[in-house]
């Protein structure tokens, strides 16, 4: 056989195989949308005091593994001691003040029992005077009459002397009484008013004191809610992990002078993690919710992961960009957009624990399968 005629054989050859490539990669791009425009996303949580303060301690090193509530910084808490130790002290304080405060409206309260005893006593007396200026009246009247009679007695010389003089003496004696029963009287009278007016007065005075207790009592509870807030503060002096996974970035040394929101290092979790994919917008066509992914990672060369499409960005990422692009000013150049897409990794695989935000990969999502 000749040159020209392997020549030939070998162009066929090879025209027949670029066919046969081209065609399964035709067939491929039919199935499956395709970007390396992708990574690897999970939960990066920053690690924030909520309290200032010099760190004393730090109780972990970078990329250690740590649990949702370990301790990672102990700041010194001398300061928030003391803060604790005067609410303490002005809680009690404002505790003894409404035990007084209690204690006067309890006086107060026995007063006014007294007094209302004195009202019922002193209206007793006064109806006893008032009986006893009644019966002296009617003496009073009566010995008045006999005295008139006798004096009428006397002119006609029928009685003598000495029977008048002791009628006049007994008149005399009637009326004493009656105007003393009429002081007595006025003077029982007098002491219902005084009686009457004490017993307002003191129900003032308790009003007063009521009144008092209520601010007391709110005075308590401001100096309880302060005494709380002290030691929750004292509480934020240990700083501790927000959620389960690796620490890295510290950014903080012992001695260090921190600030409440200042972000001392991060903790990545690793309970989950899913691949955030850029496709073009004119990819998107097709894919739907729950299709099956293939994923390539590139740390893992030839090692597979599988997923699914697990929800659509809400918006382009030019969109979410920190100047999105304003295509009513200026120069109009139309670009394909890209929108994220949230790809959900399956667990079972044996490198997803190996996985890391920030991780290059590759996807591919299957459109001709139909989501489960």
């Amino acid at each position: 056989m000749n040159t020209k005629v392997l020549i030939r054989v070998g162009g066929v050859i090879i025209l027949l195989a670029a066919l046969f490539f081209g065609y399964s990669e035709f067939r491929y791009l039919q199935r499956y949308e395709t970007t390396d425009d992708a990574q690897i996303d999970g939960d990066v949580d920053p690690v924030t005091p909520k309290v200032g303060g010099y760190v004393n301690e730090i109780r972990f090193k970078d990329n250690q593994a740590v649990r949702k509530g370990d301790t990672l910084f102990v700041l010194d808490d001398a300061d928030y001691r003391i803060r604790v130790a005067q609410a303490e002290a002005a809680l009690q304080s404002a505790q003894a003040g409404a035990g007084v405060s209690r204690s006067n409206v309890n006086v107060a309260a026995a007063t006014i029992q007294s007094s209302q005893a004195s009202v019922a006593t002193a209206r007793n007396q006064v109806a006893t005077a008032q009986a006893n200026v009644t019966a002296a009246q009617a003496r009073a009247r009566r010995a008045n009459q006999d005295f008139e009679r006798y004096q009428r007695l006397l002119a006609e010389k029928t009685v003598p002397q000495q029977q008048f003089d002791a009628i006049q003496a007994e008149r005399d004696a009637a009326q004493a009484q009656a105007q003393a029963a009429q002081a007595q009287l006025q003077t029982a009278q007098s002491q219902v008013s005084a009686a009457s007016t004490q017993t307002g007065v003191t129900n003032s005075q308790r009003r007063s004191t009521e009144s008092q207790i209520s601010v007391a009592q709110a005075t308590v509870k401001q100096r309880q809610a302060d005494l709380d807030l002290a030691r929750l503060q004292l509480s934020y002096t240990i700083v501790r992990a927000p959620a389960s996974g690796i620490i890295s970035r510290r950014a903080v040394q012992v001695g260090q002078l921190i600030q409440p929101g200042q972000a001392l290092c991060s903790v990545v979790g690793q309970e989950s993690v899913w691949v955030t994919a850029n496709f073009k917008e004119t990819q998107l066509g097709q894919m739907q919710l729950g299709q099956p992914v293939d994923i390539d990672v590139d740390a893992f060369e030839g090692q597979k992961l599988t997923g699914r499409v697990g929800s659509f960005a809400g918006a382009t990422g030019a969109k979410f960009s920190l100047l999105p692009p304003d295509n009513a000013t200026g120069n109009y150049v139309k670009v394909v957009q890209r929108v994220p897409v949230r790809i959900e990794v399956e667990k079972n695989s044996p490198l997803y624990a190996r996985l890391r935000p920030g991780m290059s990969v590759s996807v591919a999502v299957d459109l001709q399968t139909k989501a489960n």
